[in-house]
């Protein structure tokens, strides 16, 4: 196995990313890419990913937008990416593949694994949606006329939003709600997705682990994540799957603290709950990379 290359860019690699290994992992054939939410945050990508190898599983954080030689928004960001690290990974001798992602990374993992089922093997989608969503700078509140994805320079066909996104609306739900939301825009359009736009999960080769918090009030991950499941049921999808509901968890459904927890009401709320979901995250992981 490669050990040399640790750090990798678009211009050379055709993917951004930092692996990490550990030596005493005990899946030494498998590994685990991690994406990040819409903050786009690489360095809270490489945290998750030591603290994933650290904890024996292999993994490699990947940047898909916010990087540079990528895009600097949520706009058309390539699954390439994705198929590039992959293409990598099973060159330097890893023989299953995993992704992991959290929020619009629920998508672009979720997007990827039905893209690329020959190169995926598990999927876990944090805090998941069922459809592609239209493209957004989260960060200065700004809706694209385009697509969050595409492949190989084609957008994927998206969901638009009915409503419209605001500086104002973000900040007056925010103060109603003592936390971020973004209910208003994604209410609307449940039900209504078209079927073009809603992710092919069916498609997928893979493991497939959902997990949701009820009181997640960026937008319904629950539902959604129910969504997904009965799509998998409806179509006699193969491939075991599940879905962990957290009845006090809020979006940040991950195993591990980060700095956004204090902004999300139930983390503030409920701390207890919030580390035992944590744990139980991470031997759901465990789990799922000794099985797959």
């Amino acid at each position: 196995m490669d050990e040399q290359k640790t750090v990798f860019n678009i211009k050379e690699d055709g993917f951004h990313g930092a692996l990490f290994e550990n030596e005493k992992s005990l899946y030494k054939n498998k590994i685990l890419i991690t994406c990040s939410g819409s903050d786009g945050d690489f360095e809270n990508s490489k945290i998750f990913a030591s603290f994933l190898s650290k904890n024996g599983i292999n993994s490699l954080a990947l940047g898909y937008f916010n990087i540079p030689d990528g895009p600097n928004a949520i706009n058309k960001v390539p699954l390439d990416y994705v198929e590039n690290a992959s293409k990598y990974l099973k060159y330097i001798g890893y023989e299953k593949i995993g992704i992991w992602g959290i929020s619009i990374g629920s998508i672009y993992a979720l997007l990827s694994a039905s893209y690329f089922p020959d190169l995926i093997n598990l999927v876990i989608g944090a805090s998941p949606c069922y459809y592609v969503t239209q493209a957004m700078d989260s960060k200065k509140n700004i809706l694209f006329d385009s697509s969050a994805f595409s492949y190989k320079g084609e957008e994927i066909p998206y969901e638009p939003y009915t409503v419209k996104m605001s500086m104002f609306k973000n900040i007056f739900q925010s103060l109603i709600h003592l936390e971020p939301n973004f209910m208003y825009l994604y209410e609307p359009l449940i039900g209504k997705i078209q079927e073009k736009n809603i992710i092919p999960v069916e498609k997928m080769k893979a493991r497939v682990i959902l997990v949701s918090g009820k009181l997640d009030h960026i937008w319904p991950a629950t539902q959604f994540g129910e969504l997904i499941i009965n799509r998998l049921k409806d179509k006699n999808y193969s491939y075991q799957y599940e879905h962990i509901i957290c009845e006090f968890g809020g979006h940040l459904m991950t195993p591990i603290q980060t700095k956004l927890d204090k902004f999300m009401k139930a983390n503030r709320q409920f701390p207890k709950e919030a580390e035992n979901y944590r744990k139980e995250h991470l031997k759901k992981l465990l789990e799922a990379i000794s099985s797959f």
